[in-house]
């Protein structure tokens, strides 16, 4: 066998376990949103402090997620609060948190929100928009059945490896 041909098999595995470098995309991800249907008709809510730190638990284990993946590098809001304080809730809004994410630097904006009907019966919806166009590139929801940070974080999981990090196919 000439020495190119022997050179191209020793090679060749090394190319094939070689992964293609992809760009990665920055992320804004934004504090989630609830709806307690529970304080339906309050004047001011008063939502369960279990709930909004789990809204938080949610939010920091999928930017744990995104930023493991290697796909996607997480912006820090952290500058830009008192914008995102005005803004929000984000469910309500139609995108208005596309300025605050292409202000941040990010390629897509990330937002959530979780329906609380009861303790036995949730719902969490993962939505993400290009931050040059305000389109929606990703919407996604999954049913949580208790209330615990377990089954919130399975939620999230399950949101991110089925839905979120799975891409679109071709047309």
């Amino acid at each position: 066998m000439p020495w190119f041909k022997k050179f191209l098999c020793l090679l060749s595995p090394l190319l094939i376990a070689v992964p293609a470098h992809a760009a990665t995309t920055k992320a804004a991800v934004f504090p989630f949103d609830i709806h307690d249907a529970q304080q339906d008709g309050e004047i001011v809510p008063q939502f369960n402090p279990e709930d909004l730190r789990r809204l938080k638990l949610v939010v920091d284990e999928l930017k744990v997620l995104m930023a493991k993946d290697g796909k996607y590098a997480v912006i820090d809001l952290g500058p830009h609060a008192q914008e995102i304080e005005k803004a929000s809730p984000f469910k309500e809004c139609n995108g208005c948190e596309v300025p605050i994410a292409k202000e941040a630097g990010a390629d897509i904006a990330v937002t959530g929100f979780v329906d609380k009907v009861s303790d036995a019966l949730l719902s969490l919806q993962i939505v993400a928009r290009d931050t040059k166009t305000g389109e929606l590139t990703k919407t996604m929801s999954a049913a949580i059945n208790g209330n615990t940070d377990e089954l919130w974080l399975h939620g999230v999981r399950y949101l991110w490896r089925n839905r979120f990090n799975v891409e679109a196919p071709a047309k």
